[in-house]
C-alpha cells in the first residue's frame, strides 16, 4: 500500500481579497470599519472628511480618516491592516473588530495612504489601483517605510476614488443618521443601570458640510413622557402621538443556556416623538435623499457590543393592532454570543438554538409591554383620539353631506321629496320608496336586500303563497345601467332595476360579464304612446329575457313627474 501524501490547501488569494472587499454590500461600510478600528485602538477622537479634489485630470472622491489612537507599528501595518483574516484585536474580548476583514473595504479604490504612529515610530504605507488589480486576477502591492517625520500618536487614512467616485448619499445628514443607527457611536449601552459610554466623540465633514460637526457617543432615542393627562392638556387628541415609555430588562438570560446573557431596552415612540429627534423621518410626499419611512427604519434590532446589526420585526408581528404597529417600538436586544457574518452585515452564523430561544424571549418581553401600554397609558390615550377623530369625521361629513344635497336634483311625490341618486346605495332608497307607494307599478316582489354577495335583492313573483314555496330569483342594481362590465352571472338574474341607461347603450349593444363567457343583447322598444321603452337582455340560448326597470323613466313617464332643479 502506498504512502500517505499530505496536501496543503491554498487559497487564490486574490479572489479571497477581492470577495471579501466587495462582500461589503453598503459602501458607508467604510466609516463603520475605520470608526470601530479607531474605537478598539483606544481613540478618543475620530474624524472624517469626505470631499472631492482634481487628480490627475478628474474629479475624485476623498475620504479622510483620522484618529488618537495608539497607532500602528510596522509590524501592525504589514500583518494586521494589509494582510486578511489577521485582526490584531481577535484577543480582545472588549474589541469590536475580531476577523481581520473591514480594512479590506478600503480596497475598493484608486489609492489608499496611511500615516500613523505608536509612540517608538512614524510610518507611512500605501497601495495604488488595489481594486483594479484584484479585478483582473492580480494581488495588490501595497508597501510601507518608516517616516521621516514625526506623526503624533494615532492614524490618518486617505482613500481616493472609492467605490468608484460614487458620492450621491455623502451627505452630512445621510452619514450622520448612519453611524447614529449601524456604528458604535450610536451605542445602546448607556440605556442600562450602571452602564457608561467610553469617552468618544466623532467629527464629521461630509460633502455638504462647511465645518466639521461634533458628534457625541450614544443613540438617540425620546426623552420619556409619559403623563397622559398633561399630554391630553397640551396635545388634545394628538396626544398618543407624543407619549413615550421606556422599557430595560437587563442581564436576561436564555432558559437552557442560562451563562448566555442578553440585555434588552425598547423604547414606545409615539409618531410626533421621533419626528421630533430624527430629521431623517419621511414625511409624506417629500422625496428628501436618504430620508426614510418609520416602517423602513423602526422596530426591534438584534445587537453585538450594543451596536445594531440586524432588524427582526419578523418576530413581534403580533405586537399591536395594525400591520406597521412595530414601528411604535424603538428596541434593541444585546447579546455578545451572537456570531456575525464577514461583513457584520447579519447574524447568520450564531448557533440556531440560541436564535431560537432569543426569540422566544423577545417575544415574551413584547407580550408584557404590549399589555402593560394596553393597562395603563396608551389604550386610553387611543381611545381619547379615536372620539375626537369619529367626531371631527361626523361634521365634515355632515357639512360634506349638506353642501352635496343642495346641489342634487330631486321630484315630489305628494309631499314628499325624493333626492335624485348618485350610487347604487341610494338607488336602493329610492326603489323601496317607490315601490311602497306604488307596489302595483311592479310586476314583482323584492324580500331580502344583500350587497355582500355581489348581487343586491333576492325577490319572487307576486303571489299569495308561503314565502318557503315560492321560486326566487335575483334583481341586480345599476345606477347608471351599462356604465361598466357587469361582475357576475347572468344566469340567475330575472330584473335589473338602474336609475338611468349610460350613454354607452343603445339598441342592439352587447352587455358582457367578467365571470363568464356569455353575452346578452339589449333589446329597446319605445313606447309608441310616449310611456316608457321596454327594455330587456336576451339571447339566442337564454331561456328567460332580463328586464330593465329605468326608474328615471318611471318617475317621469309613468308618474308624470318633474325633475327639478336644486334652485328651484
Amino acid at each position: 500500500m502506498a504512502d500517505w501524501e499530505i496536501i496543503t490547501p491554498k487559497v487564490n488569494e486574490s479572489a479571497e481579497f477581492l470577495e471579501i472587499a466587495s462582500d461589503f454590500g453598503n459602501p458607508m461600510e467604510l466609516f463603520r470599519e475605520a470608526l470601530h478600528n479607531a474605537y478598539d485602538w483606544e481613540a478618543t477622537e475620530f474624524w472624517i472628511k469626505i470631499s472631492v479634489e482634481p487628480i490627475c485630470g478628474q474629479d475624485k472622491l476623498v475620504i479622510e480618516l483620522s484618529d488618537n489612537g495608539l497607532g500602528m507599528s510596522k509590524d501592525t501595518i504589514i500583518h494586521h491592516f494589509w494582510n486578511l483574516g489577521n485582526s490584531k484585536s481577535r484577543s480582545n474580548q472588549k474589541a469590536i473588530g475580531e476577523k481581520g476583514h473591514g480594512t479590506k473595504i478600503y480596497l475598493r479604490s484608486d489609492r489608499v495612504l496611511i500615516r500613523t504612529s505608536d509612540g517608538s515610530g512614524s510610518y507611512e504605507s500605501e497601495c495604488e489601483g488595489a481594486f483594479s488589480c484584484l479585478n483582473d486576477g492580480k494581488v495588490h502591492s501595497p508597501r510601507v517605510r518608516e517616516s521621516g517625520e514625526q506623526y503624533p500618536n494615532g492614524t490618518f487614512i486617505r482613500i481616493e476614488g472609492y467605490n468608484n467616485n460614487q458620492r450621491a448619499n455623502l451627505k452630512q445628514s445621510i452619514v450622520k443618521d448612519y453611524l447614529y443607527w449601524h456604528t458604535v457611536l450610536g451605542s445602546v449601552e448607556n440605556q442600562f443601570p450602571g452602564r457608561s459610554l467610553r469617552d468618544f466623540t466623532v467629527y464629521l465633514q461630509a460633502l455638504d458640510q462647511e465645518e466639521p460637526e461634533k458628534l457625541l457617543s450614544g443613540h438617540p432615542f425620546a426623552k420619556e413622557n409619559r403623563d397622559i393627562n398633561r399630554l391630553f392638556e397640551i396635545h388634545g387628541e394628538e396626544a398618543v402621538d407624543h407619549y413615550v415609555k421606556k422599557y430595560i430588562y437587563p442581564s436576561q438570560t436564555l432558559e437552557t443556556m442560562p451563562e448566555i446573557k442578553f440585555d434588552v431596552v425598547i423604547y414606545f415612540e409615539g409618531d410626533a416623538a421621533k419626528r421630533a429627534y430624527n430629521p431623517m423621518i419621511r414625511m409624506r410626499k417629500s422625496q428628501s435623499s436618504g430620508a426614510y419611512k418609520v416602517s423602513d427604519r423602526y422596530g426591534l434590532w438584534l445587537c453585538k457590543d450594543f451596536v445594531p446589526i440586524q432588524r427582526i420585526n419578523e418576530w413581534i408581528t403580533s405586537f399591536g393592532t395594525g400591520s406597521n404597529s412595530f414601528g411604535l417600538l424603538h428596541g434593541f436586544i444585546n447579546c455578545q454570543k451572537l456570531k456575525l457574518t464577514a461583513n457584520r452585515g447579519t447574524i447568520a452564523n450564531t448557533n440556531a438554538q440560541v436564535i431560537s430561544e432569543l426569540q422566544s424571549a423577545v417575544q415574551r418581553i413584547v407580550e408584557d409591554i404590549h399589555l402593560d401600554l394596553y393597562k395603563n397609558d396608551v389604550d386610553t390615550l387611543r381611545k381619547w383620539k379615536d372620539e375626537a377623530r369619529t367626531a371631527a369625521f361626523e361634521a365634515a361629513a355632515f357639512n360634506k353631506r349638506k353642501e352635496l344635497i343642495t346641489q342634487k336634483r330631486y321630484f315630489r311625490i305628494g309631499e314628499r321629496t325624493f333626492l335624485v341618486p348618485r350610487n347604487e346605495a341610494e338607488l336602493y332608497g329610492i326603489f323601496i320608496s317607490l315601490y311602497t307607494l306604488h307596489p302595483d307599478h311592479f310586476d314583482f316582489e323584492p324580500l331580502d336586500y344583500d350587497t355582500s354577495a355581489g348581487i343586491d335583492l333576492l325577490a319572487r313573483n307576486k303571489s299569495q303563497n308561503k314565502i318557503a314555496d315560492c321560486e326566487f330569483w335575483y334583481v341586480e342594481l345599476k345606477y347608471q345601467f351599462g356604465a361598466t362590465e357587469f361582475n357576475h352571472s347572468f344566469r340567475n338574474i330575472r330584473r335589473i332595476v338602474c336609475w338611468e341607461l349610460s350613454p354607452k347603450v343603445k339598441d342592439g349593444s352587447i352587455l358582457r360579464t367578467s365571470v363568464e363567457e356569455k353575452t346578452r343583447i339589449l333589446h329597446i322598444k319605445p313606447n309608441p304612446a310616449g310611456g316608457m321603452s321596454t327594455y330587456y337582455l336576451d339571447s339566442d340560448d337564454a331561456p328567460i329575457k332580463i328586464q330593465v326597470v329605468c326608474l328615471k323613466e318611471y318617475v317621469t313617464k309613468k308618474l308624470g313627474l318633474s325633475i327639478l332643479d336644486p334652485r328651484s
